[in-house]
């Protein structure tokens, strides 16, 4: 079961992951932000942080809307929009529900798995890092959306 409304905040929160390699990413030329990470480099870590957006600026999330619940499942079925082969499964920690708290965890988590099986400029791909929201697809399984 979906919370509709609780979707909806959890989309339009202002979200960057954060990704440690073995090696750090190199900007792809001196003018340009895009980062580029060298081959054979590993993800070490990832997080991803959130903040609400309103009123032209950005604001920590309040601890009521991180305990918000947005799905009433057992576990949850994650693929990253790049990486869309590679299914990320997560137990939901606190009895069937997964807060937006829990969905944070989840995307991490699902991005930590799968990154490394795509490419992006011959290494994993650390430009595609701003949050646009997760969808529902065919066969229960939550994409989630990347920009730059």
């Amino acid at each position: 079961m979906i919370d509709q409304d609780a979707l909806a905040f959890f989309n339009a929160l202002s979200g960057k992951l954060k990704i440690e390699l073995t090696e750090p990413a190199q900007q792809v030329a001196p003018h340009l932000l895009n980062l580029v990470a060298p081959k054979g480099a590993r993800i070490v870590r990832v997080d991803l942080e959130l903040e609400v957006f309103e009123d032209d600026d950005a604001r920590p999330l309040t601890e009521e809307e991180w305990s918000r619940v947005v799905v009433r499942a057992p576990r949850i079925k994650m693929v990253s929009l790049d990486t869309p082969e590679t299914v990320v499964e997560t137990p939901a920690p606190h009895g069937g529900v997964f807060t937006v708290r829990d969905l944070q965890h989840a995307i991490a988590r699902t991005e930590h798995a799968s990154r490394e099986d795509g490419e992006w400029m011959g290494g994993v791909d650390v430009h595609h890092v701003y949050f646009e929201g997760i969808e529902l697809e065919d066969g229960g399984v939550w994409a989630i959306g990347w920009g730059s």
